[in-house]
């Protein structure tokens, strides 16, 4: 009996440690972006360096390293290649890292499928807007085209502008090669471009209180709670709306929108630490100063998914077919956006 006892109490002391083995005193945490400052992305990795360290054991300082280039190609290429597995490495992406991978091309030298998923953080869908000014010639095919801008030509919101040209008959071009969100307000500002979206809480609401924009539809399969009055583009489109392989394609388009912004370690990261990041964000996303903070740049309907689940979306929305892959670079090269090489 006594040694049943003691093997009880050290079994019991066993898993104690392993639990509490993952220490981050006086360590510092990297938190790589996958884009420029003062985007979506920019702003979750700022918050989370700046609220997850007193949920973590050991509170280690955080600093950002802000890394854009190839609509996340660069970073994930990176993090994936020398991110280290020791939990002092993690990555802020968006939805566009998932969208360069099922878009192919040998550019993309990694696996969102094998990043360890600590959370998503989900915002309000994007909103397409266009300028007032330029309005009226969205369906006038005699104007001159209203102009789209993007980064790279590969963010989900834009299916609804390649689909509204296609199916809708919208009178749009597009210029890619901004450096990222706060390039493209200014140039949207400017009149450089006339059309563009984002999910960007506060954005939103100043261009709207500037009376600059008007605001078209939403990018995303639903509505946002506090922009009940916008139609989405599914809905926008009513009967006109394809099916088979192009509507197949334009799901897939937009799939890695579900997921936003996730935040990941890199592949091989220990199960435990994964495990202790996994438990840290869901008490920060329950911390009400870090509540506050979100819903100021987020807007009311923005929530945590937790990583497990954030893992299988990931796996849903890049398991893409040939057919679909080839139909989404036929409509790039329709359009003159980038077409992957392969």
């Amino acid at each position: 009996m006594a040694s049943l006892i003691a093997l009880a109490q050290w079994t019991l002391l066993g898993a104690t440690a392993q639990s509490a083995d993952v220490s981050f005193t006086g360590k510092t945490v990297r938190i790589i972006v996958s884009s420029s400052a003062g985007g979506g992305t920019d702003t979750v990795a700022r918050l989370v360096a700046r609220f997850l360290p007193k949920h973590l054991p050991g509170n280690p300082a955080t600093i950002v390293q802000n890394m854009p280039g190839g609509g996340g190609l660069v970073s994930n290429n990176y993090f994936y290649r020398a991110g280290k597995p020791n939990g002092l490495d993690l990555f802020s992406d968006s939805s566009s890292g998932i969208t360069g991978f099922t878009r192919g091309g040998s550019r993309a030298k990694y696996d969102p499928r094998k990043f360890e998923y600590v959370a998503s953080i989900m915002r309000g869908g994007s909103i397409v807007m266009v300028r007032k000014d330029a309005q009226s010639r969205l369906t006038d095919p005699k104007a001159r085209p209203v102009v789209v801008g993007d980064p790279d030509g590969n963010r989900t919101w834009l299916a609804a502008c390649l689909w509204g040209k296609e199916y809708l008959g919208w009178n749009v071009r597009f210029i890619v090669g901004y450096a990222g969100t706060a390039e493209l307000a200014l140039a949207l500002r400017q009149g450089e471009i006339d059309m563009w979206s984002t999910a960007n809480d506060q954005i939103l609401y100043d261009l709207k209180k500037e009376g600059i924009v008007d605001f078209l539809v939403q990018a995303e399969a639903d509505r946002r709670s506090d922009f009940p009055e916008i139609p989405t583009f599914i809905e926008h489109l009513g009967d006109k709306r394809p099916s088979g392989i192009s509507w197949q394609a334009y799901r897939v388009w937009t799939a890695p929108s579900e997921v936003d912004k996730p935040i990941s370690l890199p592949p091989g990261t220990p199960a435990n630490i994964v495990k202790t990041y996994r438990e840290a964000i869901i008490r920060m996303s329950k911390d009400p100063e870090f509540k506050r903070e979100a819903d100021k740049y987020f807007g009311a309907a923005w929530l945590v998914r937790g990583g497990q689940a954030t893992n299988e979306l990931v796996k849903v929305a890049s398991d893409v077919s040939k057919e679909v892959v080839e139909y989404m670079n036929n409509m790039r090269r329709k359009n003159n956006l980038p077409v992957p090489k392969s």
